[in-house]
């Protein structure tokens, strides 16, 4: 783990993380709603090669279930793989497929958020996001509700969210840029009165800080 992981606010549980950004694990139910293709989707799926248009396929169903993009290998999504070549490639067989280049897959995504009128979050969106996250943080500093907020942001704006690990450096920054915030003001509006009154809340008398006690 690097020096900058190991700072990173802990937000969501391992199971959270993964409701969010894990890769879909679908039933054959999930298989028949998610990967039935509208008719724009069946266009530029059935123009590109097999190999290229199966992954397209699969990436349009992904979308569709968590408005996500993933990274995995072939292995780790052979039964939607078949079910897709026997869906729309009838007669191919996952032999006569494989996973396209990373610049293929990267113009298939664009295709997919073209497809559904969204944007990735880069460039304005992500500093749009960090705006919207410094109002948020105003009203509470908590990272969750911080969290929560800026996910429901992004879907108002239809902006795919960026990895967990860049809404957690995010929300690092905010809550820290905040509570200095609010300190500043602190200091520089409180009378000398106040401030002695708080530095005595913050004395430890018998080892128990004053404020605990008040709380």
């Amino acid at each position: 783990m690097s020096s900058a992981e190991s700072h990173r606010l802990t937000i969501l549980t391992t199971q959270e993380i993964d409701e969010l950004y894990g890769l879909p694990r679908f039933t054959e139910n999930d298989r028949q709603l998610y990967f039935d293709l509208s008719a724009p989707e069946r266009a530029v799926v059935e123009v590109r090669t097999v190999s290229v248009g199966a992954y397209l396929a699969l990436e349009l169903g992904y979308f569709k279930a968590k408005r996500q993009f993933f990274t995995f290998e072939q292995d780790d999504v052979l039964g939607d793989l078949r079910y897709l070549l026997e869906r729309y490639f009838p007669g191919k067989t996952i032999d006569a497929i494989k996973l396209p280049s990373r610049p293929t897959r990267i113009a298939n995504r664009q295709t997919i958020v073209d497809l559904f009128d969204y944007r990735l979050c880069n460039g304005t969106a992500n500093a749009d996001l960090e705006q919207k996250a410094q109002r948020i943080a105003a009203l509470s500093t908590q990272p969750l509700y911080i969290l929560r907020e800026s996910l429901q942001h992004l879907t108002n704006q239809r902006v795919v969210a960026p990895q967990y690990s860049t809404l957690q450096d995010m929300i690092g920054r905010v809550v820290t840029h905040e509570r200095n915030r609010v300190t500043r003001f602190l200091v520089e509006s409180a009378s000398p009165f106040i401030l002695q009154h708080l530095d005595s809340l913050l004395q430890a008398d018998e080892q128990m800080y004053r404020i605990s006690a008040l709380k």
